[in-house]
């Protein structure tokens, strides 16, 4: 069997086990109707037997004794055994007395006895002797008791319940005929076309022109058919996303090492400079250097992103005034940068990356700031834990991109790649920390990287 026919056959499944059910109930509505209906029929039963009864005693009044040609013709028509009626006059009395197996009293009968006894006057299957009892319908203050053999009732009862076991077996067919087609029509055809979507998919999911228009059902199935298209563009993104970082790693991965090149012949032009004897010399050559390995490490941690692997670790105890310092060489010289982290903060961390994480944060805030705009750090211990927040005062983020703002290529702010906040997540989130949107607006965007209390420094840095 191939894999598509697994859920068509499924849809199957679930239409018959839904039919079964169906069927399941109708036939147990069918029964709660049959109880009530089966022990009314036996009580109408006796009912009409014992006024029979009490009509054929009418003529009997006044004359003792009754002939036995004609006392037996009459229980013969009437299909008793014995017969007494107690009017205020008077009692009439037909037939010998009999031994009786069991009594109904049409008076004092509520309807689950009446149910339980006509069950057991079933199973009995007519070979009882039953005493009735009544009032007459036609005469006022009179009583009648007849003893009856129970088989013509039983026969009666089982004619009956057959008429109805035929209107239940014809209402379940017509029922299966119309649920099959309903459901065929209502869910079956529907599941088994988004069967096909999904297989058509699988097969091809980046072709958008295979997809089919929406069917425009208010119900599950529309809401099913709507969140499978949802699904299918959020992973036609995803997979463009892997393309463009499948490029973006193999950029990089050529830019690593063409600035691994490069980073080897500037030490080698490094270490003649510094042995020249102007210190402004030996200062700008160490700037140099040390600005190239930079690059080269930033190269390689986004290729490791592109690669989807965890940044590499190596944490050394790193004072956070100064390395928020270093950053002040890369804003540009119209904007103001301004440091508020404590001298005697000191976390272990990552260096090279915690930096890189402040540096995508302060090259976010300085793409949209204009000329003589602010980008402020600071730093602070709360609960054990430090923090670190990016503050500038530029226009803020735009409402649309929020819910999406650490996503890859998410572009928090105009003219970047959208990875930089991916990234620094990423870095945070090594250490054990996270980074959060504190704050965004006309007024500016505020943003918090948070390192938990055991990376926090007692002692101080070297």
């Amino acid at each position: 069997m191939s894999e598509t026919s697994g859920p068509a056959a499924g849809t199957r499944g679930l239409s018959i086990r839904i039919l079964l059910l169906v069927l399941a109930f109708l036939v147990l509505g069918e029964v709660l109707v049959y109880l009530p209906s089966i022990a009314r029929f036996r009580l109408v039963w006796y009912d009409d037997l014992l006024q029979r009864a009490h009509i054929a005693t009418i003529g009997l009044r006044g004359r003792a004794p009754v002939d036995p040609l004609l006392e037996d013709a009459l229980l013969s028509a009437v299909g008793v055994v014995r017969v007494r009626v107690e009017r205020p006059e008077g009692t009439v009395v037909l037939g010998p007395p009999a031994r009786v197996d069991a009594e109904v009293d049409l008076e004092r009968t509520d309807w689950l006895r009446a149910i339980v006894d006509a069950l057991d006057a079933l199973r009995h299957g007519g070979t009882r002797l039953v005493r009735a009892t009544g009032p007459a319908r036609m005469e006022a203050g009179a009583r009648i008791a007849a003893i009856v053999p129970e088989a013509a009732l039983w026969y009666e009862m089982v004619d009956y319940s057959r008429r109805i076991l035929l209107l239940t077996l014809f209402l379940a067919t017509l029922m299966a005929v119309l649920l099959l087609f309903a459901l065929h029509r209502l869910v079956v055809r529907p599941l088994q076309r988004l069967d096909a979507q999904v297989a058509r998919f699988r097969a091809a999911p980046e072709e958008a022109l295979a997809d089919p228009p929406a069917s425009g059902r208010a119900d599950e199935i529309g809401a099913l058919e709507r969140q499978f298209a949802a699904m299918r563009r959020e992973i036609r993104e995803l997979l463009a996303q892997r393309g463009r970082l499948a490029a973006v790693g193999a950029a990089v991965a050529r830019l690593h090492h063409d600035i691994r090149n490069v980073l080897a012949s500037a030490m080698l032009v490094s270490d003649g400079l510094e042995a020249s004897d102007d210190p402004r010399v030996r200062e700008r050559a160490q700037r140099i250097l040390r600005a190239l390995e930079r690059a080269a490490r930033l190269c390689e941690s986004t290729l490791d992103y592109a690669r989807a692997r965890p940044p590499r670790l190596e944490p050394v105890p790193v004072r956070l005034a100064e390395l928020v310092g270093e950053l002040a060489a890369f804003v540009r010289d119209d904007l103001r940068f301004l440091v508020e982290v404590p001298p005697e903060l000191v976390v272990r961390a990552d260096r090279e990356r915690l930096w890189r994480a402040l540096l995508n944060l302060v090259h976010n805030s300085e793409a949209v700031l204009p000329p003589g705009g602010t980008i402020r750090i600071a730093a602070r211990t709360r609960d054990g834990r430090a923090e670190i927040e990016v503050v500038d005062d530029g226009p803020g983020i735009p409402e649309e991109i929020r819910p999406r703002l650490f996503e890859p290529f998410a572009a928090g702010r105009p003219g970047n790649s959208g990875l930089g906040l991916a990234i620094c997540r990423e870095i945070l989130r090594a250490h054990g920390g996270e980074v959060e949107l504190v704050e965004t607006g006309p007024g500016g965007t505020r943003f918090r990287l948070i390192l938990p209390d055991h990376l926090v420094c007692r002692e101080s840095a070297p």
